[in-house]
């Protein structure tokens, strides 16, 4: 290939760098796929040798799942079989290098439905076990890796590739492949119905380029076209979840996936797409653009390419970390560049600044991170920065708003810099808010809740219900309400209310609440429905049918009156965002609001497990970054827009003290709690199962407890779990005195209680009298 005019877009020739890499992959990729050297070249067998006994790339191998065995975790993950094979096959691995290999490619031939697709092994809606099933990411994908490894002859792959041009289809966007689910799964992509699927039709733009190569046929052509239609109307529509804005054109390594490194290297094996009589001018465009977004978002000044983003499990390897540049991420760049340098004067020309970003982003793109055009924004360290303990509370203290009173707030801000607070006991976010805002009145939280509805209940992490913000309820339902919903399921069949009922009962309720705010028992009074009426409203909140509203008695009544969804909050559509897109939102929310945090404590306190935060993770890349604190071994994840405040945000000068409801949010906040609790006082805060009764912050760390009475006299309680100071003892008297006077609406006498019985040892529900 002509590197020429690549270098010179570049200002820099990396070929010389790469040749003399000390991974073997690299130069090998650099040997045969950009200086076009044979197989049979000395310095290529000697690259390919030590390729195949590289330890990185053995451990690739011996990791290979068993096909016919193992479930699929996700077409975008780095452990799809697929995927996996397409990296070691970058890397110049072969069929018969590797016996494990040539068990997997026989292993995929032999599944095939009867249509001619090839199957992956998954779980399906309503199946009680994993089955082989087949969509068009399956084979498509499955397809281009059988090709790359030498079997683009068997009968079965040609029936593979009849079966993909039979589905190609008629889309908005242009002729292409769409997300089609296998038969039995509910699950397709989030998207309209009808739009192309750009991951799947550069996959199988892949695969057919091996059967035609340069000589593509008018029908192949036009199919090819269509991404570039898709990229033309970025600011116009965007097809399922597939954007272009910073996170397309910043490639995450290894490469697999849709994004401008992947889309690049696909074009670039359609030539007639920009050279030869049926070569477009808006084509030749686009593709330039394209290419321009590459060179601008991934290499540096000396032509080469630093990782920005990655999946995790590759950090033996360049590409999988962030600190130097990758001859292997820097070579396989290249070979895109290199297809499409006919282009270069066009590339040249191109202002990546001034390209549009995509909808439902900004609007103005996000520039390069890098300085090729100038100083980059929001820069990510080159290496993974250590801070001392002490650093990270003070910076969640005052994101929470704990004992900031010279920072002005509204309710509004208050819940969304904390992502929601707990409203699991009533008062809860009623106090939460007065020990953060000062001179807070219980109507303004009313106000918001009830009349302007800028605020919501809602049930959602871990099954909580939470107050959040209401422009926060498409991401919380989104990225919850499969949990939730399913519980309110359980409880309602745990109650006896059947499908059949349900479907029944259900518009009757919603056409009784038509007229007003209901308590369940005024529902029942109506309707006389002969079911559990509460098990019915509880489903349907959790469906996003009926809303939680007023308590019946006050602000610490746990009885409440519904009204309808539609009807309170007629402009929020709680589906509009797929789970995976929530899911993002959420995890990045809770990170700016909590962290420095584990990868634990974004799955405890999200409550959706593993499988559906990693995933979150991957796609946040280097909005995310990984620091360590004091000592420990173990990364804590922070967003990159607030790592300066690790640096800059210092605890106050003299010990500041601060009284939290049970179930406060910065309690709850984390599956750890070494940060702002002794262990050995663990026990008088938590009970068994790790809820929080109300706690007595000194200087942002716990050191007692209080609680009210309810009954009687007015009084409120204090512990505190070892002698303080006299300044802070008396702080924690004024501070008990104030809350006194918002509980319970008078003056309360405070008392001192010496002893206390651990939490962890006491019945459920304990947390809410700690003292009593």
């Amino acid at each position: 290939m002509d590197t020429t005019g690549i270098a010179g877009l570049l200002g820099a020739d990396p070929i010389p760098w790469l040749l003399s890499a000390d991974e073997p992959y690299a130069r090998w990729a650099t040997l045969t796929e950009l200086l076009g050297k044979p197989n049979s070249d000395a310095a290529v067998t000697e690259a390919r040798a030590d390729t195949l006994a590289d330890a990185g790339v053995q451990l690739l191998v011996d990791e290979l799942p068993l096909w016919d065995s193992c479930e699929i975790p996700g077409h975008h993950s780095p452990k799809y079989a697929p995927n996996r094979l397409n990296l070691l096959a970058d890397m110049g691995v072969c069929r018969g290098d590797f016996p494990r290999i040539d068990e997997m490619l026989d292993q995929m031939l032999a599944h095939q439905d009867e249509k001619g697709r090839f199957q992956s092994f998954g779980s399906y809606a309503g199946r009680p076990k994993p089955e082989w099933g087949s969509m068009l990411c399956d084979n498509n994908a499955i397809t281009d890796v059988l090709f790359r490894y030498g079997l683009g002859e068997d009968s079965r792959v040609q029936d593979a590739l009849a079966r993909m041009r039979e589905d190609l289809a008629s889309t908005p966007q242009g002729r292409s492949w769409q997300c089609i689910p296998e038969k039995r799964s509910r699950w397709r992509g989030p998207g309209r119905k009808n739009d192309v699927c750009p991951q799947v039709t550069l996959e199988g733009l892949r695969a057919l380029a091996h059967e035609h190569g340069a000589d593509t046929p008018d029908w192949l052509l036009e199919v090819a076209r269509t991404p570039l239609e898709v990229w033309r109307r970025r600011t116009e529509e965007r097809p399922y979840q597939f954007g272009h804005g910073y996170q397309f054109k910043s490639v995450k390594w290894p490469n697999f996936w849709y994004d401008v490194l992947w889309f690049v290297e696909t074009i670039g094996r359609y030539p007639a797409l920009w050279r030869g009589p049926a070569a477009r001018d808006q084509d030749r465009q686009a593709i330039a653009e394209l290419a321009a977004c590459l060179i601008e978002y991934n290499f540096d000044g000396a032509g080469r390419v630093t990782p920005r983003r990655t999946y995790r499990g590759f950090e033996r390897f360049s590409f999988g970390q962030k600190r130097e540049p990758s001859p292997f991420a820097t070579a396989r760049a290249l070979v895109a560049l290199a297809h499409v340098s006919d282009l270069a004067e066009e590339i040249a020309a191109v202002d990546v600044t001034g390209l549009p970003s995509s909808l439902g982003g900004s609007g103005t793109p996000l520039p390069p991170k890098s300085g090729r055009r100038g100083p980059g924004t929001c820069p990510v360290p080159a290496s993974t920065r250590r801070y001392p303990d002490a650093a990270a509370l003070p910076r969640v203290l005052a994101r929470h708003h704990i004992d900031t009173p010279w920072v002005p707030a509204s309710l509004e801000t208050v819940v969304a810099d904390v992502v929601g607070l707990q409203a699991t006991n009533p008062w809860g976010p009623y106090v939460s808010l007065f020990a953060r805002l000062p001179g807070f009145a219980r109507g303004r939280l009313d106000t918001a809740l009830y009349e302007r509805r800028s605020l919501v209940k809602f049930r959602c992490m871990r099954g909580i219900a939470y107050v959040v913000r209401r422009e926060m309820l498409p991401v919380v339902y989104g990225a919850t309400n499969r949990p939730v919903e399913r519980h309110a399921k359980l409880y309602a069949q745990f109650r006896g209310l059947t499908g059949t009922e349900y479907e029944r009962v259900a518009p009757s309720i919603l056409e009784v609440l038509g007229d007003g705010p209901l308590t369940t028992q005024q529902i029942r009074d109506r309707l006389h429905p002969g079911i559990d009426v509460a098990a019915t409203v509880n489903l349907m909140t959790a469906q996003g049918l009926v809303l939680r509203h007023r308590p019946v008695g006050g602000w610490q009544d746990h009885k409440l009156t519904y009204v309808r969804f539609d009807h309170a909050l007629p402009d929020i559509k709680l589906g509009r965002l797929s789970e995976i897109d929530a899911t993002v939102a959420l995890v990045r929310a809770y990170i700016r609001a909590f962290g420095p945090v584990t990868a634990g404590d974004v799955i405890w306190w999200t409550g959706i497990g593993k499988r559906a935060v990693d995933p979150a993770l991957e796609v946040l890349g280097d909005e995310i970054v990984e620091i360590f604190l004091g000592q420990t071994q173990e990364p804590y994840l922070v967003h990159a827009a607030d790592l300066d405040e690790l640096e800059t945000v210092r605890p106050g000068a003299s010990p500041s003290v601060d009284l939290l409801p049970s179930l406060d949010p910065l309690v709850m906040g984390y599956a750890r709690k070494e940060r702002y609790l002794a262990d050995e006082d663990r026990p008088y805060v938590f009970d068994r199962s790790g809820n929080a009764t109300s706690v007595i912050l000194v200087g942002g760390r716990i050191s007692g407890v209080w609680d009210a009475s309810v009954s009687g006299a007015p009084r409120m309680y204090v512990h505190l779990f070892r002698d303080e100071p006299m300044d802070v003892r008396e702080l924690v008297l004024k501070r008990a005195e104030e809350l006194g006077r918002f509980w319970h609406d008078e003056e309360a006498r405070v008392e001192t209680v010496k002893r206390m019985t651990p939490m962890a040892g006491r019945p459920f529900g304990a947390v809410v009298k700690p003292l009593r």
